[in-house]
This record gives C-alpha cells, structure tokens and sequence, in this order.
C-alpha cells in the first residue's frame, strides 16, 4: 500500500497487538498529533475497533511495504508472541527503524532476539511502561494513561545511542517518567512488584472459590477483599504468559515470600504477638513510605510557589495559661535514643511535627516498632544500638538538619550500606563538620561534590581512637555524641565555648552518664542505652517568643507551664530580666531528662541592655527575639561577637536588622557588633524567607508597631511551630493568616 506523507514528530508508528497497552500508546499518540498511527493485530476485530474508535489510522498486515517504510515499531503483544512476531519482521527492518516492546519481562524478550537475529541489534531497545489496568482489549485504550506514571527501558551496551534517546522522547512526549535499569534486574524488581501480587490474587480468588465457605467468602467480603483481588480480573493469558517468561526471577520472590509466610504461620501457631506486630509494623512502614513517595511526587506536580502573611493589630495583650508541646529538637534526640535503646520505652509530651516526623519514620524505615497515643505521646520499642535493618529504599530526612545529623552517627554503626537524601534547602547545607566523625566509626562515605547529600555510608568496621568535635555547634557535638556510643573511646571538644548539654542529658537518662575530663566526655564501660520513660520540657524557642510577647504588650499576664531549666539555655530569661521583665517562678518540676518550671510572665517597660560576646553565642538561637525586646526597650542596647556566631545565626541576625531599618529601627552595625536605639517601629512588609525563627522576630515586630506588619514566606513557621495559629487564638493574639 502507499503510505501518506508524514510531518509529526515520530512519523510513522506501528503498533502490533492492539490491546490495551498498544492502543493506549496509539491513542495517546494520535490524540497529540504526534505520529501517524498504524495498527497489526491478529485478531481482525480489535483492528475494527481501533480504526472505527480512532485509535489507529490505518490497519495494516506485517508486509516488506509497510515494515520498511515505519520509524518506529512497537511490539505489545504477549511475550511469548514476541520472537515469532520478531521472525515475521527481521528480512524487512531498516537498521535506522526503532524497534521496542511494552512487555512485564525482559530477559525472554532479549533472548528471542537473539535467536531470532544471532545477536541483539542495535535498533532494538526493549522497555516497559508501569502502567496498566485490569481490563483488556483496544476499546480500553486510555490516551492518558502514561501520565506521571514510569516507563523503564532496559538498553544493551550495544544499543543505538541516538534511537535510545530517540525512545526517551517517545515515552516522554506522553506524559511518561523515563528510568533506565539492566535487564536482570528489572525482571527482580518487577517480579515482586508486579508479578507475585498478581500470582497471590489468582491463588487466593481460586483457592476461595474451591472452599467449602466460598458462598459466605463472596458474600461478606469488604473493601479489602474487592482490592486486594482486583488484579485478579487481569487477562490470564498474558499472565500465563509473565511467569513463564520470568521464571527464575519469580521463584526467587516467590520462595522469598513463602519463607516469611513459614514465619507468620509460626508466629500464629505460638501465639507469638511480639514478631506479628514487628511484622505488620514493617509492613505498614514500608507501605506508608511507598504512599509518601506518591503523594510527595503529586504534591511536586500541584505545587505552587505562595507567600503567606501574618500580621495582628497594634496593642494585643496576652494572657491566661499554656503548655508548649516539647523541645522540638530534644524530640527527635528522644526518638532516636528510644530506638536505640534495649526495652520499651514510653515517650510524653513530643513536638512531632513536620520535621520530628522525618526521625519517626526513618527509623520505621529501619524496622523499630513505634506505637503513637494521642498526640505527643509514642511507645518505641527499641532494637538496640545494632538493631536496625536495612531500609527498603533510600532514607529521606525531608528538610530537617536535626533528623540528617541524628541518623548520619546512627547509620555509620550499622553493618549495612544506606543513602540519605533530602529536599529543600537541606541540599545545599554542607557537612563537612559532621563527615569526619562518621569516618572516625570506620565508615565509607560518600557525598556531593559540594560534601552534602545525597550522602552514601557503607561500614567498614575500623574505627579511630576518638571522636573530635571541631567546635560547640550543638548538631556536630550531638553527633559526635551519638557517634561515642558506637565506640569504645571518647569524645574530644576542641574548643571551649558553652556547648549545651541536652544531647548527656537524655544519655545519662537512658542509661548512659557521660563524664566530664577537661575537654574530653568520657563513657562508661557499657555502652548501652535502656528504656526509660521520658517526658520533655517545653520548647525553648517557642517559650522565649511568649515570654517576649507577654513583656512587651501592655496588659498581659502569661503563666508558660513546662519550661526548661538548663544552665546551658537559660541566658534569654537572664538578659530579659536585666532588662526589667517581670519573669516569676511559681512551681518547679522534676522531669527525666531536664527540670522545668511555671513561669509567670507580665507587661513590664524595658530598658537598653547590653550582650557581650560569651552571652551572645549562649543565647544564639533567641538573639534575634533579643534584638526585638531592644527596639521595644528605653535607650540604645548593644551586642558584641555577632561574628563569631554560626553561620546560620549571623546571617539570621543580619537579616533581622536589615528588616529592623526596614521599619524605620535606627541601628549601628559594625564588623563585630550592632547597636539597636528603642523606638516605635513602622508598619511595612518583610519577608523571612522561609526561616521560622526570623518569622518569628519580624511578627512579634508587629506587637507594638505604628502600622501592621506582614510577614510573607512563613511556611517554615508552620512547618516548625503547627501550633502557631491554636496557641495565638487561645491567648487572645489576634493573628490573621492570609494566602
């Protein structure tokens, strides 16, 4: 026959078996205007329907003709059907024609190649979409079908490199993601993936339907039952067809799986509910991680880039009783240490919000059973300090440097390889401070070339004498820390700067009392943590912007229950009362691992303060809270050593002052120090691009401005404090949110 002029951008396409995969490509190709669509089938009804439906343009028989003028070919027939569909076309190919296949196996397909041609040629790249549907047939050709689903294509060292580019672009132009992978192991994958939950659902239909019960079964099954088995409706021919094609793949899972089946029966017959929890608990982790895998990729789809407002009146007051959830950062110390732990251990009074919840799920990942009661509150069964296994998948810590700095130590001790990832700004924090400690446990590691993640850790088991910290930064020393735990040595700090001391303190809580020589923290000769049950304090930040809230506006009486007493973070409550706030003790509390108190907090005029620098790095996390107590004070304030903070707190700093002049603030700022005049700040606009702290800051600028302020970019405010808008309305802030 004549074939008519072409224009699209794959010319002339040819697909062979007009099922539902072929004529969804033809479809899906048609409806872009992407190629002119030709259809071979043996079956000659499925050939009408594709040409009467307007899947395909022209049906045609596999002639010297019609094979030598196509540019591409697309084989979706059954895999078995494959090679002798191969003979039929192999004396009329071009060598420039790209020929393909959508079938679930691999290695049978290659092999019929080879057969068919003595070799595998070149033009003949295989692939298969992961995409699908029970039903069968041309007329359930669905044209989007392929839309954000995979499509993996399996080339040959010997593959042409332009076709295969050639082929990304075909899959790509219908939505599809395009992966490559090796023969062999795709057939793995896929084998459990795909194939053994088909073979399960055939077997458990048939085995139900040949019961004595199948009657009442049918009957009263659920909504598991109609999922679980609905793969069952598959075309059994092309089943059939699957497991005899990947054969020895399939009997690798399938034994795999029978195994762990072998398990559950024994559990079962021994009443043995400790390992069908473990199981289950596994289960349900590795199948929440697959389903935070699709929502994050449909999110990364629907994604928008929005500035949220806050801003309040001029002269709110506060007032009447809270209790903050706990310490954010302590929560995620508190998790991975009652993972680590031997026993069970109960944990109240948790901040697990977004990031905490990185830390919980990692080390579900890691197979550690975590029961949730209420909110704040987990039982943890710990593994022990070597218990963990390895994840199925890459571990994701999100945008969360605290869960990145806990699980770098951890996963260092552990006799299996692993990689972190993460997404955000986290991608950009480099990690040279903290990979020197992982190769002080022995580990392998490997970074970016910017030494962030992803990062790859594989164990090594030659550890060095000492862990030495390269400075006071709380997440590096919380790292080392953990990293001693592993060791049979201590760690050094190399400099003598106040370093907080939460990180011993859960330690010694869960059985492990560090003690102080000089600069050197010295374990104990069993290194290992026990369960113990732990109820944490407020958190620090949350609590220093209350008390800052409740002195500076007029009219306010604020009693903040569960706050922390630490000799260690204490300094912001010391300058404030330097400064004249009205902070009173009314009862303290003994919890494990840290003291806390009810504070009362009253309106009280401030006046000017200075910060020297051993004061600034103590309270570096609240300096910025610190600066806007100053404009809210009588008098110029000063405070020295902004150049020696964290980087992270300097750039913080500085940009808080920049929203200070901003709003008309007259400030100082030299190399080393910025002094801050008392005044009545403007109304205006800022952004805090994205950090919650500096959020915090510039919204609480707004207490007593002459005009509102909103803050834009707060999405890390309520990332961080999920609280924000409950805590705010209880108290009496009147705080509008607006997108």
């Amino acid at each position: 026959m004549s074939l008519p002029q072409v224009t699209q951008n794959f010319g002339n396409v040819l697909v062979i078996g007009l099922g539902m995969i072929g004529g969804s490509v033809a479809k899906a190709l048609k409806e872009r205007g992407l190629a002119t669509l030709y259809g071979s089938d043996r079956r000659d009804t499925e050939l009408s329907l594709g040409l009467s439906t307007g899947v395909i343009d022209f049906a045609v028989e596999l002639t010297p003709d019609v094979i030598s003028k196509m540019d591409i070919i697309l084989l979706a027939t059954p895999v078995r059907a494959m090679e002798h569909v191969l003979e039929t076309i192999a004396p009329m190919l071009n060598v420039d024609t790209l020929v393909t296949d959508v079938g679930s196996t691999k290695a049978s397909v290659i092999e019929s190649a080879r057969r068919v041609f003595g070799c595998v040629p070149a033009n003949f790249i295989p692939g298969h979409p992961i995409a699908g549907a029970e039903k069968s047939g041309v007329l359930a050709a669905n044209p989007n079908l392929f839309e954000h689903h995979k499509v993996i294509v399996t080339p040959l060292v010997t593959s042409d490199l332009n076709l295969l580019d050639r082929l990304h672009l075909f899959w790509s132009s219908i939505g599809a993601e395009v992966v490559s992978m090796d023969v062999e192991h795709h057939d793995l994958v896929l084998a459990g993936s795909s194939h053994l939950p088909h073979l399960l659902a055939y077997t458990l239909v048939d085995s139900l339907a040949n019961s004595e019960l199948r009657q009442d079964v049918f009957r009263f099954a659920a909504g598991g039952f109609r999922d679980f088995t609905r793969i069952a409706s598959s075309d059994p021919v092309m089943w059939r067809d699957v497991f005899l094609a990947n054969k020895d793949a399939n009997l690798v899972v399938l034994n795999e799986f029978m195994a762990r089946l072998e398990q559950m029966k024994m559990a079962i017959e021994e009443d043995d509910g400790a390992s069908m929890f473990g199981v289950f608990t596994r289960a349900k982790s590795a199948r929440d991680h697959f389903m935070r895998l699709q929502k994050e990729k449909e999110a990364g789809r629907n994604a928008r880039i929005e500035s949220i407002a806050v801003s309040f009146p001029l002269m709110s007051s506060i007032k009447g009783a809270v209790s903050l959830a706990g310490d954010q950062s302590l929560s995620h110390r508190a998790i991975a240490m009652a993972s680590l732990a031997e026993g069970v251990s109960f944990l109240s009074n948790l901040d697990i919000g977004f990031n905490a919840k990185h830390t919980v799920q990692a080390f579900r990942d890691m197979g550690v059973v975590i029961e949730e009661f209420g909110e704040g509150q987990l039982r943890i069964h710990g593994v022990g300090l070597r218990g963990l296994k390895a994840p199925i998948a890459p571990i994701n810590v999100g945008n969360s440097p605290t869960t990145l700095h806990i699980l770098l130590p951890v996963l260092a001790g552990q006799d299996f390889e692993v990689t972190l990832v993460g997404e955000g700004s986290i991608l950009e924090l480099p990690l040279n401070d903290v990979l020197p400690i992982l190769e002080s446990l022995g580990a392998k590691v490997s970074a970016s070339a910017s030494s962030g993640l992803p990062v790859h850790i594989k164990p090594n088991k030659l550890p060095k004498a000492d862990v030495v910290v390269q400075g006071a930064y709380s997440k590096v020393k919380m790292a080392a820390l953990i990293a001693g735990c592993y060791l049979s040595s201590n760690v050094v700090l190399s400099e003598s700067k106040c370093s907080r001391n939460h990180t011993e303190n859960l330690l010694s809580a869960f059985g492990c009392s560090l003690r102080e020589d000089g600069r050197v923290l010295c374990y104990p000769d069993d290194r290992k943590l026990k369960s113990v049950d732990v109820a944490l304090p407020a958190d620090v930040t949350k609590t220093a912007w209350l008390v800052l809230l409740a002195s500076v506006l007029p009219g306010s009486r604020l009693e903040i229950e569960n706050v922390l007493v630490n000799n260690t973070r204490t300094g912001y409550l010391a300058v404030l009362k330097r400064a004249g706030a009205s902070v009173e003790t009314l009862s303290s509390i003994t919890y494990t691992p840290e003291l806390s108190e009810t504070i009362l907090v009253q309106f009280s005029s401030l006046v000017s303060f200075n910060i020297d620098e051993n004061e600034a790095f103590m309270v570096r996390d609240e300096l910025v809270f610190l600066c806007v107590a100053a404009v809210f004070a009588k008098g110029r304030s000063r405070i020295d050593g902004i150049n020696k903070l964290p980087f992270e707190c300097e750039e913080r700093l500085r940009a808080l002052i920049d929203s200070l002049i901003k709003v008309g603030v007259t400030c100082v700022i030299g190399n080393d120090f910025v002094e801050i005049e008392g005044g009545v700040p403007s109304g205006g606009e800022l952004d805090c691009a994205g950090d919650y702290l500096l959020a915090m800051a510039q919204i609480a600028l707004g207490a007593r401005s002459s005009g509102a302020i909103k803050v834009h970019d707060c999405v890390g405010l309520f990332e961080e404090f999920h609280e924000f808008e409950r805590i705010t309305a209880s108290l009496g802030v009147q705080c509008s949110v607006v997108q």
